[in-house]
């Protein structure tokens, strides 16, 4: 009697937590490394306790080296398992066998994703310092998931440009944009110390301001969306007489015929802006012009952008950061070229936004194992071929 009234109390103060901001419930930055195996096993189960035939984080890891090797949905992770499974057995016990491709779907589909989220978030958290990286955040279309009123869902990633690895993801509410994830995803994130690059979309006070209280920067760029704002930042640098005492940083780049040439000017003198003290943390405000002259067709191109950041004046640091937003961009390439997310038609209840997380997770464990070496492809056909590699990748993740 004892015992069930202990076991009422816990069952009653989970009830009374609130999952829906992860980031309450876990540590600021977790000082031991987690394994994968710990952080999958720390995700809750919404299935009833006589009813798990499987371990959840067996369904979890199954579906994670069946990506690795290829495999694209429920019926591909369901085929993986069967003709892997004396290979699986080596690091997951397994007791009952590989999952029918029903529970995969079903599973994957009821799967809380803002737990699953948190467990991965606190995985990466423990296992990457970001303090002083560029962090991109921007968002993907799952083109092929299309929702019942034809809307493709949307992904918001948070991407560790030194690390290369994806740190957080949310999928932006489907009756409105990336605008009221951003927020929702920086709650997920530790990002002191660290420079925050978002596009257009993110040139919002409410979005700044809760950078500079987790002790961020940030560097974000100007467009019409804020267009006074734009405009008299645009007429300011663009003034001769003030730019001569702007200071200058130029980076030359050459390859696949092309030569590009960026040149940044910055300055943080911008008293004269009067809504300065709306936007929290703004010191400088950044010019960016970029020239690509194309050697096989003789032309040049040019485009001027502009950005408001919390940096101080350093512009080769401040085009480093701007540069940096690239590597968000050519993450979602990888997601589409090598994962074929943009032909994912999972779209059921929460399947394709665990399937973005279970890709996203994949490409962790594959930029963290440094035991094979090359590209995204390359390391995924080696693992194809070699078992025994890819046993030591997941045992080690």
């Amino acid at each position: 009697m004892i015992y069930y009234s202990i076991s009422l109390v816990k069952r009653e103060r989970t009830k009374k937590m609130d999952f829906s901001t992860p980031a309450k419930h876990m540590p600021s930055n977790p000082k031991k490394p987690l394994t994968l195996k710990e952080a999958l096993s720390s995700v809750a189960d919404f299935r009833i306790d006589r009813r798990k035939k499987y371990p959840l984080y067996e369904i979890l890891m199954i579906t994670v080296c069946a990506i690795i090797d290829g495999a694209k949905g429920p019926t591909d992770f369901w085929r993986f398992g069967r003709s892997k499974i004396r290979f699986l057995r080596k690091f997951l016990p397994l007791v009952n066998g590989i999952p029918s491709h029903d529970t995969f779907r079903r599973v994957l589909g009821k799967l809380d994703t803002k737990r699953f989220n948190a467990a991965v978030v606190r995985w990466i958290q423990s296992v990457a310092d970001i303090s002083g990286d560029f962090v991109s955040i921007d968002g993907k279309l799952l083109r092929r998931a299309l929702t019942k009123d034809g809307k493709m869902p949307c992904i918001v990633s948070a991407y560790s440009n030194n690390r290369k690895l994806v740190i957080g993801q949310i999928k932006a509410d489907e009756k409105s944009n990336e605008i009221t994830a951003i927020p929702d995803l920086l709650d997920l994130l530790y990002i002191k110390g660290a420079i925050v690059s978002i596009d257009a979309a993110g040139c919002q006070k409410k979005i700044v301001r809760k950078i500079i209280r987790q002790d961020g920067g940030y560097v974000i760029s100007l467009k019409g969306n804020q267009t006074k704002m734009h405009d008299e930042i645009q007429m300011f640098m663009q003034d001769a007489t003030f730019k001569r005492k702007f200071k200058k940083a130029r980076t030359v780049d050459k390859g696949h015929g092309r030569i590009e040439t960026r040149t940044c000017w910055q300055t943080d003198d911008i008293d004269w802006f009067e809504d300065k003290a709306k936007w929290a943390g703004l010191k400088s405000v950044c010019m960016v012009t970029s020239e690509v002259y194309d050697m096989k067709k003789k032309t040049t191109s040019r485009e001027t952008r502009y950005f408001i950041s919390s940096m101080p004046v350093d512009p080769a640091r401040a085009l480093q950061a701007i540069r940096a937003h690239w590597g968000v961009e050519a993450m979602h390439w990888i997601l589409d070229m090598d994962f074929d997310e943009d032909r994912s038609r999972a779209r059921t209840e929460n399947i394709a936004e665990n399937l973005a997380m279970l890709r996203h997770i994949v490409l962790n464990v594959l930029r963290l194992g440094k035991s094979i070496f090359g590209g995204i492809s390359v390391k995924r056909k080696e693992l194809v071929w070699d078992d025994d590699k890819l046993l030591k990748l997941m045992i080690a993740a």
